[in-house]
């Protein structure tokens, strides 16, 4: 089945496009380099299908099934993936700026160097995800399940993690300036070399002193009362 037939079938809408993939499991989705930019495709299978370097910003994806499939350098600035599967996805290199992932699941998913900038990804789950190297500035993760992530050298300045759960975490080198991280989990999490300038760490659930004095820098950094003490005595130079 060709790429074209493909795109022909998939524009008579979700209720066409999964029964087909029903009917035929194994055929191989080929969509790659596609132009689907502000198409409605709530509801679609998209599971393992190839979608490197397709066009989906302003399409609405919620409730789609996209499991394991490869968006790597996908264009998705400003879609919509509420509710959305995308266990195992590649996302490596997408751009997601300004897209919505409310309630998504992306556990395991690889978004190596994305640009997540201005996304919301509130109540999202990215267990064991890849976010290596990602820029989010101003990304909002509230609530969201960031267990056991993959966050080295991410750029996260002004991101919004209130809430989020951050257990285990690996945010080592990352640079989190003015990112709001009130009542995150910081359970085991990593911040080593990780600046933390002007960000708001307020009742920051098991975030302990041998944590924070590790971190590149914790200037202007809001710390609940006790953590803040034993900061100024004992690592003092963090906070300058």
């Amino acid at each position: 089945m060709t790429k074209q037939e493909q795109l022909t079938l998939l524009h008579q809408g979700a209720t066409q496009w999964n029964q087909f993939r029903k009917d035929f499991p194994t055929v191989r989705i080929d969509l790659s380099g596609a132009n689907l930019a502000g198409c409605d495709l709530r509801q679609t299978n998209f599971d393992g299908a190839n979608l490197l370097d397709v066009n989906l910003s302003r399409a609405n994806l919620s409730d789609a099934h996209i499991s394991h499939a490869n968006l790597s350098e996908a264009n998705l600035c400003q879609a919509t993936f509420t509710g959305a599967v995308l266990r195992h996805a590649n996302l490596s290199e997408a751009d997601l700026s300004q897209a919505t992932f409310h309630r998504t699941d992306l556990s395991h998913a690889n978004l190596l160097k994305a640009d997540l900038s201005d996304a919301d990804m509130t109540e999202a789950t990215l267990l064991e995800a890849n976010l290596h190297l990602i820029v989010a500035q101003n990304a909002v993760f509230r609530k969201a399940d960031l267990r056991q992530t993959k966050m080295r050298g991410g750029q996260l300045q002004n991101a919004n993690l209130e809430g989020a759960n951050l257990s285990l975490a690996d945010l080592a080198q990352s640079t989190l300036s003015k990112a709001n991280l009130q009542q995150t989990i910081l359970t085991d999490a990593s911040l080593i070399h990780a600046n933390l300038q002007y960000a708001n760490l307020q009742r920051a659930q098991d975030l302990t002193v041998t944590q924070l004095s590790k971190t590149k820098s914790l200037k202007g950094a809001l710390l609940d009362s006790a953590l803040q003490e034993l900061i100024s005595s004992k690592h003092p130079a963090l906070l300058k």
